[in-house]
């Protein structure tokens, strides 16, 4: 899919093996800016040190099939992606997908790709029969919470929990959205776990 932003072209679309990198760095500059003031700054610096394991993860994942993963793609440069699949939570009912990831560089933010990456995540939960979604949202990220709020999710307030990364603890609020799904019946092993929640 393409579309403009700031005079350039956007292509959202499948990631390919050697994408790998360019997505973890994405993904560590977009979490080093977000969440500069909600994290601590060595938490946030030992993130360059995650990379090579983010890059290992996604090789494998986009080799074993890359259709819960979207890259959004600007002027030949990575600026952006999202994976979703099955919910990972045990308290939700059948039907239930997730948005598992997504995730801009800075200079990215306010352009409307994340809301093309949303509406492409969107189109392949419904095309895999899930009728809702959820998306887990660190607390204190007033950015994201503004940003799912307006492509129509709604805060769980009772569903919320600490996750913990390399000894940080990462308080977290669970969203949820009603899809108009496709399909009849989810297919598990069409939108597979291939993301963590980091």
């Amino acid at each position: 899919m393409k579309s403009q932003a700031d005079g350039s072209t956007v292509l959202i679309r499948l990631p390919r093996e050697e994408d790998a990198r360019p997505i973890a760095e994405v993904h560590v500059r977009s979490w080093q800016s977000a969440y500069r003031d909600l994290l601590s700054p060595g938490f946030l610096a030992g993130l360059e040190q995650s990379i090579e394991r983010r890059v290992a993860f996604l090789v494998d994942a986009i080799a074993g099939g890359p259709r819960t993963i979207r890259v959004a793609e600007v002027d030949g440069e990575i600026v952006g992606w999202s994976s979703f699949g099955a919910s990972r939570d045990d308290d939700v009912p059948p039907g239930t997908g997730e948005l598992m990831s997504i995730y801009l560089i800075p200079e990215a933010w306010t352009l409307g790709i994340g809301n093309r990456l949303w509406l492409e995540s969107r189109r392949g939960l419904e095309e895999a029969g899930f009728h809702s979604a959820t998306a887990w949202v660190l607390d204190g990220n007033v950015r994201a919470t503004r940003f799912y709020r307006r492509i129509g999710f709604t805060a769980d307030g009772a569903s919320q929990r600490t996750f913990e990364e390399n000894g940080e603890p990462l308080p977290l609020t669970r969203f949820r959205i009603a899809l108009d799904a496709a399909g009849e019946t989810p297919d598990p092993s069409s939108p597979a776990r291939i993301s963590p929640r980091s």
